[in-house]
């Protein structure tokens, strides 16, 4: 299952969980397969996003390199913090080996 932005949807996808309104009444199911006609549906709900099936890792369709600069910016502020830099290399890691690149190959400059 992976959460997807409205504006990222496609028709075909799955819904993996129920979609509910503001007063918590289901207005789609999970399972249902979204077409062009539940697409508007869910822009006019104004909802931020969805789950739709599929791994977690395809969420938001980012390159491991756009990932990583995403976390280098994100501690860009607490690069003199040594616990902060094991928590970004440890992250970092894990980032790496859910795109099948393997270890790090240690600390990267923050600017």
């Amino acid at each position: 299952m992976r959460r997807v932005v409205i504006e990222k949807l496609t028709p075909g996808m799955i819904l993996a969980k129920p979609v509910t309104n503001a007063g918590g009444l289901v207005v789609l199911p999970a399972g249902a397969e979204l077409d062009d006609a539940t697409l508007s549906r869910l822009q006019r709900l104004e909802l931020v996003s969805v789950f739709i099936e599929g791994e977690a890792g395809e969420a938001g369709g980012k390159t491991l390199a756009e990932l990583e600069a995403e976390l280098d910016h994100r501690f860009r502020l607490v690069s003199h913090d040594p616990v902060q830099q094991q928590l970004l290399e440890a992250i970092r890691l894990h980032l790496r080996t859910t795109h099948g690149v393997g270890e790090s190959p240690g600390p990267t400059p923050v600017s």
